[in-house]
């Protein structure tokens, strides 16, 4: 098992969001240099960590075919790679799966069954789908940007002023912002003093 820090990990979180920032945005969002963006990406890729960068098709174009789920029994289950129509398949026993199939109608969903070759035990049709976004349950030692406890549970992520930050709860989350506005404050008032004295 490869070992993960903080930064692998708020990499990750990050591309997840956003898979398109480029080596330098995720270098200014993190606080450290390219290269280092850099060589954590190839060793995250190299591990199988990060296999591949995506793109979240909008469900209504998703809507544009019908979707089923299927319990099937085949003997053959290198034939359901061949069609591009069955878009996942989950292996429960040796003969036994469960797979999702996009068709247009039940003429191509036939076609589908014949041509792998597979008996079907079950037939379910998809009336609505909706993505859940999961948790990343990777143990790391993980700490929180406002109080420096361990994160345990997922991170309130927080971008702010080109950089990122971790929360371990909403109480950290809230008076971090709050100090940062503070500071703001400070800062603004500073400069106005600055600007008067010049002024005089």
């Amino acid at each position: 098992m490869v070992k993960l820090d903080d930064i692998d990990l708020k990499l990750i979180y990050l591309l997840r969001d956003n898979s398109r920032l480029s080596i330098s945005e995720l270098a200014e969002l993190l606080g450290i240099s390219r290269p280092t963006v850099k060589s954590r990406i190839e060793k995250l890729e190299k591990e199988r960590i990060i296999r591949g960068y995506t793109i979240k098709i909008s469900p209504e174009l998703e809507r544009a075919e019908n979707v089923v789920i299927m319990i099937i029994k085949t003997e053959t289950p290198e034939n359901l790679e061949e069609f591009n129509e069955i878009i996942e398949i989950n292996k429960f026993t040796s003969k036994k799966y469960v797979i999702k199939v996009a068709v247009k109608d039940m003429e191509q969903l036939r076609q589908v069954i014949e041509g792998a070759g597979f008996e079907v035990i079950e037939i379910m049709p998809v009336l609505e789908m909706r993505e859940k976004e999961r948790p990343i349950k990777i143990r790391v030692p993980f700490k929180c940007d406002y109080c420096g406890k361990e994160i345990v549970e997922e991170p309130i992520v927080y971008k702010y002023r080109n950089r990122v930050y971790f929360f371990c709860c909403e109480t950290c989350f809230r008076e971090f912002k709050k100090t940062r506005e503070n500071i703001e404050k400070f800062k603004l008032s500073e400069k106005q003093e600055v600007e008067h004295a010049h002024e005089h």
